[in-house]
């Protein structure tokens, strides 16, 4: 069935419509305490409608440990990590995957690499990037937000000479016009780009409006046969598939818990699973206004259930948690 479908779409739509597959993620993930790393991921991240988050570089909080959590219970499963160990440790990329994520890491030794290897992750071929000083985030955020609208990659240079990755980004592209933006990048660079051939435009020297066009916002309908045999063809093997993975969203790793949840989750485990509220403070040795924040914010994430019963609520476990 799939093989027909697949020889029908084949004779409907021209090989020469059929581009390569562009690199999915869920999720961006970058350092929370510097803002190149999130400025240089925006244009990717708008280009896939993904949002980035930024975390704590060393080591996942209780909190975003939670929120992730969250997003792999709705299906997010592919996280792209900017940086390298350093910037990102791996002990963070080991979370993400206990959580249930498969991390991808990109970055290299310095930003301009980084920004390199983003832009060549993500395109094969641009005719136009945006280049900016690493060391200056207001030039680098207006590239980043030139690059969105236009759908073009951005790279990193030192600010008085062009950098050896941005030079590599632009060999790897095959670029043909170079933006700079920000007026404190040096004249040589655009000086040796022009050596080099390519059309450079600077727009820091120049204020009047880039010579670029906005593509045209693609046509809903111009694959809907294409997505409507697709989606036929691949229906039942994603119901099987859902309905055999349905039972592993309930099983939870401890790690969304903080250390005073896990000691309450133990004590309603301990009882069997359902357990009288009003008896555990004795069982924790938490108070009893501890233990009600606690058990709200297990509730909050959809742990556990309450049921008003009497003059007492009656806790109940409601998901399977990975001890």
């Amino acid at each position: 069935m799939l093989f027909v479908l697949g020889m029908l779409i084949a004779s409907i739509f021209p090989l020469s419509l059929v581009s390569a597959q562009e690199p999915h993620y869920d999720i961006i993930i970058v350092r929370n305490d510097n803002l190149i790393d999130y400025i240089i991921a925006l244009p990717y991240a708008a280009k896939l409608e993904v949002p980035i988050l930024p975390v704590n570089p060393t080591q996942l909080d209780e909190q975003t440990k939670a929120q992730l959590y969250s997003y792999v219970q709705i299906g997010w499963k592919e996280a792209l990590i900017v940086g390298n160990a350093q910037a990102i440790s791996p002990e963070v990329e080991n979370e993400l995957m206990i959580l249930g994520f498969n991390p991808k890491r990109i970055g290299g030794d310095y930003r301009t690499e980084t920004a390199e290897k983003l832009a060549t992750h993500f395109y094969d071929h641009a005719d136009t990037v945006f280049l900016a000083s690493a060391l200056d985030y207001g030039s680098a955020l207006a590239a980043a937000k030139f690059a969105m609208e236009y759908n073009y990659p951005i790279l990193l240079t030192l600010e008085n000479d062009l950098s050896e990755p941005a030079e590599l980004g632009l060999k790897k592209l095959e670029v043909k016009q170079v933006i700079m933006v920000g007026a404190g990048l040096s004249p040589t660079i655009k000086e040796k780009l022009e050596s080099e051939g390519y059309t450079v435009y600077w727009y820091g020297k120049n204020v009047e409006p880039l010579p670029l066009h906005k593509e045209e916002p693609k046509s809903p309908y111009t694959y809907t046969l294409i997505g409507a045999l697709i989606a036929l063809a691949v229906s039942i093997p994603i119901v099987v598939y859902y309905g055999k993975k349905r039972w592993s969203a309930n099983v939870v790793p401890v790690e969304v818990l903080t250390e005073k949840e896990r000691i309450v989750v133990e004590a309603i485990l301990k009882a069997g699973g359902t357990v009288k509220q009003e008896d555990l403070p004795e069982a924790t040795g938490y108070s009893r206004p501890t233990i009600s924040r606690i058990i709200q914010e297990l509730e909050k994430k959809q742990l556990i259930t309450r049921e008003k019963i009497g003059k007492t609520f009656v806790v109940k476990m409601i998901k399977e948690i990975r001890l």
